[in-house]
């Protein structure tokens, strides 16, 4: 059996062989690992994993568990030096734009500021006439803390009370707490399917549509990723990868909702940074794609 001394030589013999052949280790970006239920998640997974591959970079995601539950909280963790998280994914804003790294390809196509209403089943005939923008505005809406949404529908006039996370808002929204409760259109049917003890029902004929994206955020320790990320995921929407892998996840959501026949409240987003690419057609989605 070798020596401890050779056992270290040899190891540092094959590291600097490897080294000269151009092999690096592969490095790991942490993420908050996610419910088996939340698709979004597994979407933005796949599609960030074809980034770094696309990019030629030598990083892999990698689940990690934590008690970041908010996005407030993981935006917290994440612009620690200490972090524990490398990367997550959420709605962008002016103040997040700031603490973090973003990757400025809306990897949900906008879809996230798209919302229809999910109240109580039995409130149905409430709501079979869809509401003008100043009813809705009279009706109580919940959403969480520290989601950009909050002040995106206070500036707009609109009743917000809030809790700390999705569970807990479907909560109140069935104890008559909420008249309604905003999601997107990406998340509405799996959650009234995943809480459907509940017995939630998602509002006919209404959506409310407002300006928005759903970035990667980076630690600022790995801001040098942003621009190679950013110009993969370009590349991949260019290409019409990204609308392929959009559209194998989440078609059935879009068509069962016929979102092009409904009524829609247009509403804006004074959070929205200026530098989002709103005037390029290929990051978007449009009922017609």
């Amino acid at each position: 059996m070798p020596s401890r001394r050779q056992w270290l030589i040899a190891t540092a013999a094959t590291a600097l062989s490897a080294h000269a052949r151009g092999e690096t280790q592969t490095e790991v970006l942490r993420y908050l690992k996610a419910p088996r239920s939340d698709l979004f998640s597994r979407y933005a997974i796949e599609l960030l994993g074809l980034a770094l591959r696309r990019a030629g970079l030598r990083h892999r995601l990698q689940a990690v568990v934590g008690d970041w539950m908010t996005q407030g909280r993981m935006e917290l963790e994440m612009a620690r030096p200490q972090s524990q998280l490398d990367i997550m994914w959420a709605m962008t804003d002016r103040s997040r734009e700031q603490a973090l790294c973003p990757v400025k390809v809306p990897l949900d196509r906008g879809l996230l500021g798209w919302r229809v209403a999910l109240i109580r089943r039995d409130k149905l005939a409430l709501w079979q006439t869809p509401p003008t923008r100043a009813e809705l505005a009279q009706r109580h809406a919940g959403q969480g803390l520290r989601w950009p949404d909050v002040e995106i529908l206070r500036a707009n006039g609109f009743q917000v009370d809030t809790a700390i996370d999705t569970r807990n808002l479907l909560q109140m929204l069935r104890a008559g707490r909420l008249d309604y409760f905003p999601r997107s259109v990406l998340e509405a049917q799996d959650e009234v399917q995943a809480y459907s003890a509940l017995q939630l029902a998602i509002a006919p004929r209404l959506v409310i549509r407002y300006p928005a994206a759903s970035y990667a955020f980076l630690s600022p320790q790995h801001s040098k990723l942003a621009v190679p990320l950013t110009q993969a995921l370009e590349s991949l929407a260019l290409d019409g990868t990204l609308a392929r892998l959009f559209h194998s996840y989440f078609h059935r959501h879009l068509e069962s909702l016929n979102l092009p026949e409904r009524h829609v409240i247009d509403l804006e987003n004074p959070l929205l940074p200026p530098e989002t690419p709103l005037q390029r057609p290929e990051f978007w989605w449009h009922p017609s794609t």
